[in-house]
């Protein structure tokens, strides 16, 4: 017997659908002519590795594990497709993204227990992270380079640069050959960040690129194979890039004398701090005022997804339903056309039957005439023998007589 699954997306056909649409309904942003100096333009795309998973579909360098379960979540199937253009995805990233790992921290590699234990057909790899779900479907979407640029230069999150740097290092193609390029410009960014969420993995932007440049290992995950050649040209590029940073010369010292430049320098030092105070206020209030926004929208806009994803799951539990009532008709009218089908398959057995057995009756009413046939064929020459005899004896005692006759 067949080992019985507790996976919901076995009943609901996700598993199927997933094998006939990979792309789960995400398609490739839409470009505009030439003309348009907005863009985005076609000519522009930025060309990514021709991977495949194991069924053809394009892969994008993404671990095969981690491939399968971003396509069966129900962020990519069912939420990210109604998104189609890279604002769009820029903003699902600032309000969704606060971890870059391809996995949710403390989900992947953990042995799960009970009813949904892996001896009852139920994956323990983990639950695929909300920056990797979006980074498929920005390669489904195909980044022009100018738009890269935008996400490794946004200034509203050091998520959406992270996510730039992953969408390069994860599907470049040629030979990473211009990777070095897209990432020494910011290789000294000291914006902080947490790449999983946690204080342990706080960084930079520049300490996170140099770590793309130069580690495979990426949180239980292994990073794309950078050629050997390329691999070490890289490395010497960082290699010489910290040795400028650590000659960069310090600042001149003034020729004015210590107490006057002391007061200089103090009061120059006042008025920038007065200066920056007065902007960083200003700053801060209006990220304040824009955080408080962008929180409302998202409050907003997360109550629209939770009923809509209600009335989804609603639709699906109903779809599912007639699926399962329209299923059972159909295995009952299968029944009944196959109990049918034996019946007339006994009848024409039956019939077969007696064929054979009229068949066998003719064939021994014919050997019974044959041996009729023959039995009076028999006495017809016994009969025919016995007359001749006969003859014989009479002309045998004719013979005699006359001879007889002859003597007298």
């Amino acid at each position: 017997a067949e080992r019985m699954t507790h996976n919901k997306y076995f009943f609901s056909g996700r598993l199927e659908a997933v094998r006939q649409t990979p792309g789960g309904g995400n398609l490739p942003q839409e470009f505009v002519p030439e003309e348009n100096p907005e863009g985005p333009h076609e000519k522009d795309v930025l060309p990514l590795a021709q991977t495949a998973d194991p069924f053809g579909s394009p892969s994008y360098n993404i671990n095969p594990m981690l491939l399968e379960a971003i396509r069966m979540s129900d962020l990519f199937w069912d939420h990210l497709q109604q998104y189609t253009t890279f604002a769009q995805m820029v903003d699902q990233i600032y309000y969704n993204v606060d971890y870059v790992t391809g996995w949710v921290p403390g989900t992947h590699g953990k042995k799960s227990t009970g009813m949904q234990s892996a001896v009852r057909g139920v994956s323990t790899a983990g639950t695929p992270g909300v920056a990797f779900t979006m980074l498929l479907k920005l390669f489904i979407m195909k980044l022009t380079r100018p738009q890269i640029k935008v996400m490794l230069e946004h200034p509203d999150s050091p998520y959406i640069r992270a996510m730039g740097f992953l969408y390069l290092r994860m599907a470049m193609t040629d030979g990473y050959k211009e990777l070095w390029g897209w990432f020494e410009p910011h290789l000294g960014d000291k914006e902080e960040f947490t790449i999983d969420g946690t204080a342990q993995t706080k960084t930079t932007i520049g300490e996170f690129a140099k770590r793309l440049l130069t580690d495979q290992d990426y949180f239980g995950d292994r990073l794309p194979r950078i050629p050997v050649l390329m691999q070490r040209q890289i490395n010497a590029n960082v290699k010489a890039w910290e040795a400028e940073q650590a000659k960069l010369p310090a600042q001149p010292a003034s020729s004015v004398e210590p107490e006057v430049q002391l007061g200089s320098q103090m009061g120059d030092q006042l008025e920038n701090l007065q200066r920056g105070h007065d902007k960083y206020t200003e700053d801060h209030e209006s990220r304040r005022e824009r955080d408080r926004e962008r929180e409302h929208e998202r409050d907003e806009r997360g109550r629209g997804e939770r009923e809509r994803d209600e009335h989804r799951e609603r639709d699906r539990e109903r779809e599912r339903e007639r699926d399962e009532k329209e299923r059972k008709r159909e295995r009952e009218a299968e029944r009944a056309k196959e109990k049918e089908a034996e019946k007339e398959r006994e009848r024409e057995r039956e019939r077969e039957r007696e064929k054979e057995w009229e068949t066998k009756r003719e064939k021994e009413r014919e050997a019974d005439r044959e041996r009729e046939k023959t039995k009076r064929k028999k006495q017809e020459v016994h009969t025919l023998e016995a007359r001749i005899k006969l003859l014989r004896k009479t002309i045998v005692a004719k013979e005699d007589e006359e001879g007889i006759a002859k003597l007298l």
